[in-house]
């Protein structure tokens, strides 16, 4: 049998006296008390030594006969607990971490990766002011949303950055896996005023510069500077913020340089068309009234310098036939909502979504936007069958269609 009783003339630097338990060099376990280091290693050694004996065991059940006897439990006297109150300090101190002293203690949990790694931070500053554009500004573009000028408020570049935004759903079918900022959540860039909007083109402009290429990236810059080179930009803002709406919407969904070609030019006359019908400037004199107190001639969309003379304004204005037709529900030939004549409508857009105005009207009349031809106001309510080709033209004046009037019409 094997001799378990170590190597002669050689002691662990952790046991000091220790010996066997009745030998003349003994010590009892009230006469030692161990480092944090020095329990740990003793109770790794009487694991190890119980795993020993076990297999030992486990070989002589398999019926082999040259297995050692069992190691000696020497070290159990010395493990056990003192009890309390007997003497301070001899208890086994609690299992501590052997930290070196040139690593400092880490004390979260690090196994999923670091939070806020050196790599990325050390590409970063600090900036009193932040003027990075969000990346979810560019994730709208990138799925051919319109950024909405609002959202280069100050304010609304704060809440994205921030994450304080409310976000949807964007597309059909494996696009609706796509999640993009709720542009319902922020001002209606149609209600900034000329300041304000101006203030966010620039920052706009600044988004394009480093998301598109150098012409189209010009091609804006131009068209921005045309819009403020327009002496009459005060008098005609609504329209052009209307225009400069849709020349970004259709950009955003097909991108394209912006030319100053005629039909850049047809598009805007069909915005300042849109804006005289909205009643913010006054036709009954042929001119338009300025913000400030001034004034700025306009002429009539039609060729003439002035749509009645001084007199006209004394009588009583006709009814309208539609307004005849039903007193109770009247239906605007321009948006296509009901409470309101089209001479008088203050809607800014249509009443079906995707839709384009296709008539103006006025004291005149109806007429067509695209060309300012004379539009049936009775064909659109079924009270015409004139065919002559001085007549106004038959088409519904919300849709276009020469087969029905608006009264007709399943697109308002």
């Amino acid at each position: 049998m094997t001799d378990n009783s170590g190597v002669s003339g050689q002691t662990s630097s952790f046991l000091g006296n220790l010996g066997r338990p009745g030998t003349p060099n003994s010590t009892s376990a009230g006469d030692i008390v161990f480092s944090a280091e020095a329990y740990q290693i003793l109770k790794k050694w009487e694991v190890d030594r119980v795993e020993r004996n076990s297999k030992r065991e486990d070989r002589r059940k398999a019926g082999a006969t040259d297995v050692s006897d069992d190691e000696p439990d020497d070290l159990t006297p010395f493990l056990i607990v003192v009890p309390s109150g007997e003497r301070d300090g001899l208890n086994a101190p609690p299992e501590l971490p052997v930290v070196p002293e040139s690593v400092p203690p880490v004390s979260a949990d690090t196994s999923e990766g670091l939070l806020f790694d050196d790599s990325v931070a050390e590409r970063n500053s600090f900036h009193v002011h932040d003027n990075s554009i969000p990346s979810a500004i560019r994730s709208l573009a990138k799925n051919g949303i319109s950024p909405a000028l609002t959202l280069f408020l100050p304010a609304s570049l704060e809440r994205i950055r921030s994450s304080n935004v409310k976000t949807v759903k964007h597309g059909t079918g494996e696009a609706t896996k796509v999640t993009v900022i709720d542009l319902t959540d922020f001002p209606n860039e149609q209600e900034l005023d000329q300041a304000t909007w101006c203030t966010c083109y620039n920052t706009f402009l600044t988004f394009m510069e480093g998301t598109a290429g150098v012409r189209t990236f010009q091609s804006f810059a131009a068209h921005y500077n045309r819009m403020l080179s327009d002496p009459d930009l005060a008098v005609w803002f609504p329209a052009y913020r209307d225009f400069d709406r849709r020349i970004r919407a259709q950009f955003f969904t097909k991108p394209y340089i912006i030319v100053h070609d005629d039909e850049y030019r047809s598009a805007l006359q069909t915005a300042k068309n849109t804006f005289l019908m909205l009643g913010r400037l006054s036709l009954s004199t042929g001119s338009a009234t300025h913000p400030r107190g001034g004034s700025s001639s306009v002429r009539d969309t039609r060729g003439s310098s002035s749509l009645h003379d001084d007199s006209s304004r004394d009588r009583p204005e006709r009814p309208k036939p539609y307004e005849r037709e039903s007193h109770r529900k009247i239906l605007c030939f321009r948006c296509g909502r009901s409470g309101h004549p089209a001479g008088n409508c203050p809607e800014s857009t249509p009443s079906r979504h995707g839709r384009e105005f296709v008539i103006y009207a006025n004291r005149d009349g109806l007429f067509r936007l695209t060309d300012n031809r004379a539009v049936c106001m009775g064909f659109n309510i079924r009270k015409c069958d004139a065919t002559g080709r001085e007549h106004a033209i038959h088409i519904c004046a919300l849709c276009g269609d020469s087969c029905h009037g608006a009264v007709d019409c399943t697109r308002n």
